[in-house]
């Protein structure tokens, strides 16, 4: 399977992406991005990891998308997961260590059919969220 590595790259923006269709992996966490953009032109792309960066809202994905790491951002608000609507065969997401406190986030999970994982430690919603580990695994079973 065809990836790109660019951790640790200083790398403020993704773009450049145009001759990437085959692109299947792109490991992009620990730079300076504060936006997902650009990945239009990667048909394939299966797992996207931007975790460690400055991103507020998951947008702009791709409908092939199976795993998305996106844990130690900035992704905050009630809408920050809204992104994920576009991604009807993820299956593995990494919210951890965000600031994601509105309880309406799991209605955004919900409608994603094939999520299997979820990762959501180290957001205050947690707290809100009585029994949430139980909850989420019975609701995304349904």
């Amino acid at each position: 399977s065809s990836g790109i590595n660019a951790e640790y790259g200083g790398i403020q923006r993704i773009e450049n992406l145009d001759h990437q269709p085959e692109l299947k992996c792109l490991y992009l966490q620990q730079n300076l991005l504060s936006r997902i953009e650009n990945l239009e032109p990667l048909v394939q792309l299966h797992t996207l990891n931007v975790s460690n960066n400055y991103i507020s809202k998951i947008e702009n994905m791709v409908g092939t998308l199976h795993t998305l790491q996106i844990a130690k951002n900035r992704l905050q608000s009630s809408d920050a997961l809204d992104g994920l609507l576009g991604c009807p065969k993820i299956s593995v997401v990494d919210l951890s260590n965000n600031n994601l406190e509105d309880p309406v986030i799991i209605d955004v999970l919900e409608k994603l059919p094939e999520l299997a994982v979820v990762n959501l430690m180290g957001n205050p919603v947690i707290k809100k969220i009585k029994n949430y580990r139980k909850i989420l695994t019975v609701r995304l079973a349904n």
